[in-house]
């Protein structure tokens, strides 16, 4: 398959560029996208000087911080518009570990979407107990209000099939941030049943800050809110048959 690994960075100087090495000692000659929103540490210029003489990996570079949701939205586009056929989605701080790489590409063979999961068998998250506590909660809400019925709704380790990225309305998708995670989520969800989960040790970062703010909480639980409208919404639409 013709993979791609698509990396947001904020921030980022202290991790991307092992991160890089890491992604091309486990997944040998598939290209890399490094989307950055105009980093003040200087995160763009050590890629720039990367991609030089590294013919698999590619930069872009917007003009400030637009959020995690439209950056992905982003290297989803440019997955199906250079013509891969996956695009895997991973966070620039080794909370995912490289290593589940090349078992994300062996499940996209024969899966539309795989996600990494902490919450099936041999999943662990190392964070605090506040943030488990949160991440626990969100989960819990994506099932009940929004209707995913998997373990893992948040995490932003993830492989899409671009066959599966080019049928869902992207366009319709209004959240920027964190909450996208859900939202694309629920799409995807409806249009394929042939998803898979692996576990995942999510460890926290070593280097750097997280970009989770009370801004995000709060913009998740409204995103949920609208959400499980939307599905509302649309089983009353089906049982009037409109």
């Amino acid at each position: 398959m013709k993979i791609l690994v698509g990396i947001a960075t904020y921030n980022e100087a202290l991790n991307i560029e092992r991160l890089i090495a890491a992604i091309h000692r486990h997944l040998p000659q598939r290209h890399i996208l490094v989307l950055d929103d105009n980093s003040p540490d200087g995160t763009a210029r050590l890629v720039e000087a990367l991609a030089a003489s590294d013919r698999y990996l590619t930069l872009i570079k917007r003009p400030g911080k637009l959020g995690l949701g439209s950056a992905t939205l982003a290297m989803m586009r440019y997955a199906v518009d250079n013509a891969f056929d996956a695009l895997i989605v991973m966070d620039a701080d080794f909370s995912h570990d490289p290593r589940s790489l090349p078992l994300m590409a062996e499940l996209l063979e024969r899966n539309d979407f795989v996600t990494g999961s902490r919450y099936v068998e041999g999943g662990k998250c190392e964070y605090g107990l506040y943030r488990t506590l949160v991440s626990k909660v969100a989960n819990w809400g994506a099932r009940r209000l929004a209707g995913i019925e998997l373990r893992e709704c948040t995490t932003a380790y993830r492989g899409f099939k671009t066959s599966l990225l080019g049928r869902l309305p992207l366009e319709r998708i209004k959240s920027t941030g964190y909450s996208f995670q859900v939202e694309v989520l629920y799409h995807i969800v409806r249009h394929t049943d042939k998803t898979a989960e692996f576990p995942i040790v999510f460890a926290d970062r070593a280097y750097g800050v997280s970009k989770i703010n009370k801004k995000e909480m709060v913009m998740s639980v409204l995103t949920l809110l609208r959400l499980f409208k939307r599905r509302v919404m649309g089983q009353e639409r089906a049982q009037s048959g409109v």
